[in-house]
Order: C-alpha cells, then structure tokens, then sequence
C-alpha cells in the first residue's frame, strides 16, 4: 500500500459568501472520501465548525447543513483527539433533518450506524452509561434501513443487529437483547449453517444474556457449541477462555468436580502449547476456584 500523503488544512475561518461555502463543503467532502491522503482531525474539525456557523437555520443551506454535520460525525470517529461529543451533537441533529434528505442511501445509512457508535462509545466511559439505550435505539434504526438498502449483505444486516442486541444488554435489556440475538444467530445459520466460526460472537451473548436474565443452566448449551467450533478451528485462544467459562458456569451451578476438571484442562491444553502468560494465569484461577471449593 502506498504511504499517505498528508495535506494541510488552512481555512478555518467563515466563508465569505455562500458560492465559497459551497466550494469548501465540496472540497471537505473530497478529503474525507479520498483515501490517499490524512490530515489533522483537529484542524478538520476547526474548518467544518466554521462552515456549521455560517450555514446556521438556513433553509436555502439545508442541503450543505446536513453535509456539515455528517462529515463533523465521521472526523469524530477517524480522531482520538476529539471528543465524542461532537460527532454526537452533530448527528444527533442530522437525525432531526431526516425529512426530503435525498442523498445517497448508503450515506444516510452510514450515518444513523455512526450515531450509534459514536453513542457505544461514549456510554463505555464511566458515567455516561445512559447511552447504551440511546445507542441501541439508533442501531434498531439503522437495521431497518440496512433490509431495504441493496448494499448491505445478509451478513452485515444481521451484524447491524447484533451490535444492537449488545447495546441492549449494556442497557440492562436482556430479555430484548435475548430475543434479538435468537433472530441474529437464526440469520447467521442461515447464511453459514451451525458451526461456522462467524457464529461464536453471538452464540457467546446468548449465553450472557440468559445468565444475566439468572438462566444459567440454559447459558451452557451456548458455550458448549461455541467450544466445538473453537476446538475444529484449532483456535486454542477461545477453547481456553471457553474452558475457564465453563468452568466458572459450572461452579454456580453446584457441579464442583466439572468445574474443576474445565479448569485443568485448560490449564494442560496451555502448557501443551507452550502459552507461558496465559498458562499462569489459569494456575490462578485455578487456584481460586479451589479455594472457593474449600480445598
């Protein structure tokens, strides 16, 4: 791949008048589509803000306005420095511009998807935990745009519900998440059969939503075919952390000798492969179920 060229961004300042708007609203909108070149997201930033102030509630600036803000929601995203904040405001007002927006289906769509990553993201951080309801909300919205956009495949529609199912359950919605990862995992069967290695992440939050909804011995069944798939696809990383799952699942549900033969196992399976930091830690955990047990 041929290294980036990076380009300086000068103006920053409000446009003089609206044909010189229009100009640097294009000229923006070339530099976030052009992959061959990087430049400073805060300096991107500072330029497309100037450009939002002018615009303003114009109505004969509508078509630039909603421009703005979709391209203040992607330097959001593309820059560590910025805060999230601003990519969220920014789309959060697009979202009420939504009436006569005619531009390309796959942009709008793009958008409303990074609204909602932008709102995962922030919800992480301690205290905006909030989010995580917001964030699925826009990603149920997305979904629904995605089955009637011809751009997305099978796979990426259920992908835009699945990231929705895991915001559910950071909400605390887990018999939502539940059911909506049941319709993911019926969709990805469908696209891969049963044991593709595509189909762990959600066979894997199933069985957190059913243990966080206190169903713990439904959970197993879950992890049991994700381990199958795991151990076919020679993926020792997963079969490990399986084998701990299990066998921390095992220890709640009162089958103490299961749990423990779970956790040596994957305490052989590490040193078989000479996997040094992870075979300690597994001593570790080991040891604490142990003393858990009361052994």
């Amino acid at each position: 791949m041929a290294e980036r060229a990076t380009i300086v961004i000068e103006e920053q300042v409000a446009p003089t008048d609206d044909a010189q708007l229009r100009k640097r609203v294009a000229v923006m909108s070339g530099r976030l589509e052009d992959d061959s070149i990087q430049f400073s997201g805060t300096d991107a930033m500072a330029e497309l803000k100037a450009l939002r102030a002018y615009v303003g509630k114009r109505d004969d600036l509508l078509s630039e306005r909603r421009q703005i803000l979709s391209m203040i929601g992607r330097v959001t995203s593309r820059s560590s420095l910025l805060p999230f904040e601003d990519g969220i405001d920014a789309l959060a007002e697009l979202m009420t511009l939504t009436e006569g927006d005619d531009r390309p289906a796959g942009r709008r769509l793009g958008d409303r998807y990074l609204y909602a990553e932008l709102l995962g993201a922030y919800a992480a951080i301690p205290g905006n935990s909030a989010s995580h309801a917001l964030s699925a909300e826009q990603y149920g919205k997305a979904a629904l745009m995605a089955d009637h956009y011809d751009g997305y495949s099978d796979d990426q529609r259920a992908g835009v519900r699945q990231k929705q199912a895991f915001e559910l359950h950071e909400a605390k919605r887990y018999e939502e998440a539940y059911a909506l990862n049941l319709d993911v995992l019926a969709r990805g069967e469908k696209i891969y059969g049963k044991s593709h290695p595509n189909l762990t992440t959600v066979l894997t939050n199933l069985a957190q939503n059913l243990h966080a909804m206190g169903r713990k011995q439904e959970a197993e069944p879950y992890l049991v075919r994700v381990l199958a798939i795991a151990e076919a696809e020679n993926d020792l990383e997963t079969v490990q952390d399986l084998l701990f799952q299990r066998g921390v699942l095992a220890y709640e549900l009162g089958r103490k000798e299961d749990a423990k033969s779970f956790m040596v196992t994957r305490i052989d399976r590490l040193r078989a492969a000479g996997e040094e930091a992870r075979l300690a830690t597994a001593e570790e955990d080991y040891e604490e179920l142990l003393q858990r047990i009361g052994e």
